[in-house]
């Protein structure tokens, strides 16, 4: 599945701008369902959600861009509504801000916030071979 976030027209990461385009390198496959989100949590699109629940998923592994904002946000709402959360490591990123550089942000939540809290951090080899195993 693939969430991509739409900041609203004119922000230059909505519908038809280049920066809102998911990446071919990381482009869907066919059968690979796109929801989009207007609020940095995926849990904001109700089709997602409805999708989770008739799929009976009961885990998610997460992987993406904004390290903390959309990825936290996920991340956090997935911990609350009871599913297992996955996050394989080297797997999301951010940018420099005003507070932390983009290094410390990610290690910020990757190596203290999430871990034992709100999500398994795992290696990526752990990550395939948990993908493999489905």
């Amino acid at each position: 599945m693939y969430v991509q976030h739409d900041d609203g027209p004119g922000t230059g990461f909505s519908d038809g701008d280049v920066d809102f385009e998911i990446a071919d390198q990381v482009a869907p496959k066919p059968l690979e369902k796109i929801f989009v989100k207007e609020i940095n949590s995926c849990f904001g699109n109700k089709g997602l959600v409805e999708y989770l629940d008739k799929q009976k998923v009961k885990a998610l592994m997460i992987v993406g861009l904004q390290t903390n904002f959309c990825i936290d946000a996920s991340v956090k709402s997935a911990f609350e509504r009871g599913y297992r959360v996955i996050i394989p490591k080297g797997t999301n990123s951010t940018v420099d801000n005003d507070y932390m550089d983009a290094e410390t942000t990610y290690k910020y939540y990757n190596e203290m916030m999430w871990p034992n809290r709100f999500a398994d951090c795992v290696s990526l080899d752990e990550a395939i071979g948990m993908m493999e195993r489905l």
